[in-house]
């Protein structure tokens, strides 16, 4: 895979994302807050941004979005939770939930 593609992964994944966290904070900000690990502030400025304003975002060749797993502890509880009981994804949302907002 050469650069060119690197870059044009990236931008894809970055509007995704994108996308994903205006739908999420239009419809609902706290639970975007919780799901997205961002500021309430954070969510209102994507909530408001225009097509155009995603689309520029998105055009980078840094990725924007990280996995919100930073304990190994948290990312063994959701991979066992594919086969055990729904109270075990229960505890696991309620370990991520606990992280603190990201900030830009």
């Amino acid at each position: 895979m050469n650069a060119d593609e690197v870059f044009s992964e990236i931008r894809e994944v970055n509007l995704a994302y994108l996308m994903l966290a205006q739908r999420l904070a239009r419809r609902n900000p706290v639970e975007a807050q919780v799901r997205l690990g961002m500021s309430a502030e954070l969510i209102t400025i994507i909530g408001g941004l225009s097509a155009a304003q995603i689309v520029r975002l998105a055009d980078s060749d840094v990725l924007l979005c990280g996995v919100g797993l930073q304990e190994r502890s948290m990312l063994s509880a959701l991979n066992d939770t594919l086969s055990r009981h729904d109270m075990q994804t229960m505890h696991a949302a309620m370990l991520l939930a606990q992280l603190p907002a990201r900030t830009v």
